[in-house]
């Protein structure tokens, strides 16, 4: 059974919890997209302004995860080679991780780590079919973004994090709910929401420490259901990449492959062929 949230609860939430505004350059940017006939050229010209939004674009998208034929130069050149779409949910999850940067805490190693398993995220969805790259990329980045806002709204989140960590990842929010009375994918999904994306990264954000979701029988999204999958697969390849021990996979890599329709001689190949492009980044 699915996460839902009232609206009741959201604002209850939302007043007494900081949830940071979606930054200008992003409420340009959709603003011009939802024309019903959006000019990407002037999309490019609003990236353009931003330098460092500029160089960390063209960083990202000339990753060898995203394949480009030839490196991009320019933001046009990324959004003619790799999309539109591409291209904005990049700049989302730069936005992201900016409008969330704590002095008080030192992140570097937050989103280093989001932004790995995004790129692998995205890099599955050429192999695995129905998943749009964009969204498996900003899925990947946005999937913990409640984490900076419990570090900012609780001084004492470092020990919940440190007593999560230990057990096992379906428990993780209900050790946080027993603490705090509220946990980081609630929070990721009120951000989400905020920051329009779309309604089934929000519900992915919302349930992705519930992986029975993947079989549940009932009507929730199978987009959402198939961000959860390839995130948390994306998460056990880079784990096992950086020599970090991923406790539950064993446990629940059976039910994650069954759902992709990945065998496990499939998989000791995408494994292969993954690891084989994380040499190269």
């Amino acid at each position: 059974m699915s996460n839902i949230i009232s609206d009741d609860a959201a604002e209850k939430l939302l007043a007494s919890i900081n949830i940071p505004s979606r930054p200008s350059i992003l409420v340009e940017i959709q603003r011009e997209k939802n024309k019903k006939d959006p000019d990407i050229r002037i999309i490019v010209q609003i990236i353009s302004k931003d330098i460092a939004l500029t160089a960390a674009l063209l960083k990202t998208a000339n990753s060898p995860f995203f394949g480009l034929r030839k490196k991009a130069e320019s933001v046009q050149q990324a959004a003619m080679s790799m999309g539109f779409d591409n291209v904005v949910s990049i700049v989302d999850g730069i936005a992201l991780k900016s409008a969330m940067s704590l002095k008080e805490a030192k992140l570097e190693r937050f989103w280093d780590s989001a932004e790995k398993v995004a790129i692998v995220a995205a890099y599955l969805s050429k192999i695995l079919p129905d998943i749009p790259k964009e969204e498996a990329y900003m899925f990947g980045l946005f999937r913990d973004c409640g984490i900076p806002i419990m570090m900012q709204k609780f001084p004492d989140y470092k020990q919940t994090l440190l007593k999560a960590d230990s057990g096992p990842k379906s428990s993780f929010t209900r050790v946080e709910d027993e603490i705090h009375s509220t946990n980081h994918a609630t929070l990721g999904y009120l951000l989400a929401k905020s920051w329009s994306l779309p309604s089934s990264i929000c519900l992915a954000i919302l349930n992705h420490h519930d992986l029975s979701i993947l079989h549940a029988h009932d009507d929730f999204s199978s987009e959402a259901r198939n961000l959860i999958a390839i995130a948390r697969v994306a998460e056990y390849l880079c784990d096992v990449r950086q020599l970090r021990d991923d406790r539950d996979w064993k446990e629940v890599s059976s039910q994650v492959l069954s759902y992709l329709g990945i065998t496990a001689g499939e998989f000791e190949d995408i494994k292969e062929e993954v690891f084989h492009y994380q040499e190269t980044v």
